[in-house]
């Protein structure tokens, strides 16, 4: 019987160990999870889903293959466009406020703590260090392939 449940690497980090938001730890970990992003919406977005308490799915197109698959609206919509705009990041945002906002805008792909200090203009230890303490904050873990 194969065993789906993820297992933390025994590995201890280092800068170049690539990071991501983890949505399912963090959907199991924290029941208000979608009100939280809710407050990243742009203001035409927190309208729209104001109202919205349960996941909305909408159909999405990968622009690659063309292929349609069904995706968290709120996800979708402040990935790919309140995430982009000009105000989201700015140089005054804590570190992990910063980071967080960058795997939001770049649709969460993984970046090491090398890069994301480049990103942050903080040493890549400091960022690895905030990133590998005991507290995981707001679902930002090491990204495991399988």
């Amino acid at each position: 019987m194969v065993d789906n449940v993820k297992r933390p690497s025994l590995l201890r980090p280092t800068v170049e160990t690539r990071f991501h938001i983890d949505f399912e730890w963090w959907k199991e970990n924290d029941s208000n999870w979608r009100i939280f992003l809710q407050g990243y919406l742009c203001e035409n977005h927190q309208a729209m889903f104001q109202d919205q308490n349960e996941n909305v799915l909408i159909d999405a197109v990968d622009p690659q293959t063309a292929e349609i698959h069904q995706e968290d609206g709120l996800l979708f919509e402040l990935m790919n466009h309140c995430a982009r705009q000009p105000e989201f990041i700015n140089e005054n945002m804590p570190l992990i406020a910063k980071v967080f906002r960058i795997f939001l805008a770049n649709g969460n792909k993984p970046l090491s703590a090398a890069e994301l200090s480049e990103m942050v203009n903080r040493p890549a230890q400091t960022v690895l260090a905030t990133l590998t303490g005991p507290q995981v904050y707001k679902g930002i873990r090491t990204y495991q392939t399988d």
